[in-house]
């Protein structure tokens, strides 16, 4: 075993976080730590690696036993480079060691993992942005072979290719883990042991997160059950106890001290039964059904913007459709954010159109809440949107969504972020929005509120329109998925095909994909060319048919009286319309392949 707890237990001077926790860590464990917002784990976590003492119990490390502990963004000086501060452990490594000789290459290798360019390697330690620095100090733990390594929150500021090669070592890495996440996909990929902090206890569960899923929900219906009949038998115990009082003999006096003897052990044992905070105390919330846009939601043409000398858009155009998700993709920096900014009238300065379609009424969700008033309390903000609401009313709708009680009055100013991002939406719902802009919805959030967010938006009847690095989460919620490649805006198919064509492909001398043949070059010209010829007889179709749907709509206002003149023109209306999808469906596999043959194209004339 490389570490042992016993009996531990911690709290900050007021009630335990947790207690009597007795378990320990195997050199073959890669545990997943999981627990609402609160629940203690990074005091846990903090406990393990012995920056902090427990309140009570004990903890025992093995001999010689190396713990690797993510600080993050805590970088000691400022005026290191990059390398020289990755270089810096080199000196502690046993010489004439495999690890010493393959420092370097390891150096390397992971500084280009976390997307950090040879330009990078020199830069100043101050001159990197929180999210980098982040990113730095995560990959600093690579660099040793510990025995247990404890990530808190590693895939916070990473975007899906730094979180796939981030998945992929981890897999490999042949030390214990200790990982705080809410990111699905780390979580199935790497963990095989599951610890759940949950009502002060500890929960303690092997196998895939499946089978923890499943075992857990077992768990959970036994406990209700059990609860709900100490429950009952409680109440039965106690009104049998008050009717032999009143009967006041003697002898029903003694049994009513005896019932009221049997109903606290109950109490005691009621106590002791493990029910999940969030099977006690749902949050039920659900987005109300929008309005019907136009058939066009939102056109991009000719887009083009950046920042000082960094262009993030040039000549982008695309177009999104009613009742679709549209999952934005692209690499940190690219320009996701930005994006949302301009649609959503928060930045200006671009080139081009941005045009919103018919009956749109759009809600914006920003990474950063900047919508919220840091000067009022939870109440005032929601109550600003419900005037005319009886109180209790108001207080109901907020506790939905994780402010019961007094929380109501809690300032914004001293709200975690979880809290933050729960409000925000709070606030989004109200305005009855029928696309929705959300911009790293599930930052902050707990797997559970994660999952019950996904569920809401995969049943939300509305466009979306989606940024986000949790990858389950943008596959569950997302039907289309938008890429930012080289400035422009280009639809792929999934998420692995946005990562698989993100990829670069290297040959054994380190250059570009080896060049294509005069021969297939012609041929992939000549299939270019097939292509936006079919393209455009789609795009004549639909502007024809587009045509034919307006004016349908307006007969339909000339014969507004005449029932059956209207159904002919709605049946008429409905068939155009499904025409119209089919033909959008298949612009958007015809553009995915346009868009592949014109980078393999674009690629090969460099040569």
């Amino acid at each position: 075993m490389l570490i042992t707890l016993s009996k531990v237990g911690h709290d900050y001077g007021q009630d335990f976080l947790f207690d009597e926790v007795s378990t320990s860590i195997d050199k073959k464990d890669k545990i997943i730590l999981l627990g609402k917002n609160g629940s203690g784990k990074s005091t846990l976590m903090r406990i393990i690696s012995g920056d902090l003492l427990p309140t009570e119990g004990e903890i025992f490390h093995s001999t010689s036993v190396r713990i690797g502990y993510q600080i993050q963004s805590r970088i000691p000086d400022g005026q290191l480079s990059l390398m020289d501060y990755y270089m810096q452990d080199k000196s502690s490594i046993p010489p004439d060691t495999e690890e010493y000789y393959s420092y370097e290459r390891r150096v390397r290798s992971i500084l280009v993992g976390l997307e950090f360019s040879e330009q990078d390697w020199d830069r100043r330690l101050e001159t990197f942005s929180g999210g980098e620095l982040t990113r730095i100090s995560l990959g600093k733990l690579f660099l040793v072979d510990y025995d247990l390594l404890l990530l808190d929150e590693p895939t916070n500021h990473l975007d899906l290719e730094s979180t796939e090669w981030l998945v992929n070592f981890l897999k490999n890495y042949k030390g214990a883990l200790l990982v705080v996440t809410h990111d699905r996909y780390l979580i199935r990929n790497i963990g095989n042991r599951f610890w759940e902090l949950n009502g002060g206890s500890l929960w303690d569960f092997t196998g895939t997160y499946d089978k923890y899923q499943s075992d857990r929900e077992i768990m959970v219906k036994s406990g209700l059950r059990t609860r709900e009949n100490l429950l009952k038998e409680i109440e039965r115990l106690d009104a049998v106890a008050k009717r032999y009082r009143l009967w006041g003999q003697e002898k029903f006096i003694k049994q009513a001290i005896n019932k009221e003897k049997q109903r606290d052990r109950l109490k005691e044992q009621l106590e002791s039964v493990d029910i999940p905070d969030e099977e006690i105390r749902p949050t039920k919330f659900r987005l109300p059904q929008p309005d019907r846009t136009g058939y066009s939601v939102l056109k991009i043409e000719g887009l083009s913007f950046g920042f000082e000398n960094r262009k993030l858009f040039s000549s982008s155009s695309a177009e999104i459709h009613r009742r679709t998700k549209i999952g934005l993709l692209g690499p940190n920096g690219s320009g996701k954010t930005t994006l949302l900014k301009i649609i959503t009238e928060n930045l200006e300065g671009y080139v081009g159109e941005i045009t919103w379609g018919h009956n749109v009424r759009w809600g914006y969700l920003s990474q950063l809440t900047e919508d919220l008033n840091s000067s009022n309390d939870v109440i005032t903000e929601i109550w600003q949107m419900m005037r005319g609401q009886p109180d209790y009313e108001v207080r109901k709708y907020i506790g939905r969504f994780g402010f019961p009680g007094d929380d109501v009055f809690k300032p914004i100013s001293s709200l975690s972020g979880g809290e933050r991002t729960k409000l925000a939406l709070a606030k989004l719902i109200l305005s009855r929005p029928n696309v929705l802009v959300m911009d790293e919805p599930t930052n902050n959030l707990d797997i559970w509120s994660i999952e019950s967010l996904e569920e809401v938006l995969k049943e939300y009847e509305g466009c979306i329109i989606l940024v986000s690095h949790d990858r389950e989460f943008v596959q569950n919620v997302c039907d289309h998925f938008l890429m930012i490649d080289r400035q422009k805006l280009r639809f792929v198919s999934s998420v692995e095909e946005y990562l698989r064509r993100n990829q670069r492909c290297v040959d054994s001398a380190g250059n570009e994909e080896a060049r294509l043949s005069f021969q297939e070059k012609r041929r992939l010209s000549n299939k270019k060319k097939t292509i936006l010829e079919k393209l455009q007889q789609l795009r004549n179709e639909e502007e024809t048919l587009s045509k034919d749907v307006e004016r349908a709509h307006l007969k339909m206002e000339l014969y507004a009286t005449d029932y059956e003149k209207l159904q002919l023109l709605q049946r008429n209306v409905e068939q155009t319309e499904g025409r119209l999808l089919e033909i959008i469906e298949e612009r958007e596999i015809l553009e995915n392949d346009l868009q592949e043959l014109s980078i393999m194209l674009e690629e090969q004339s460099r040569y």
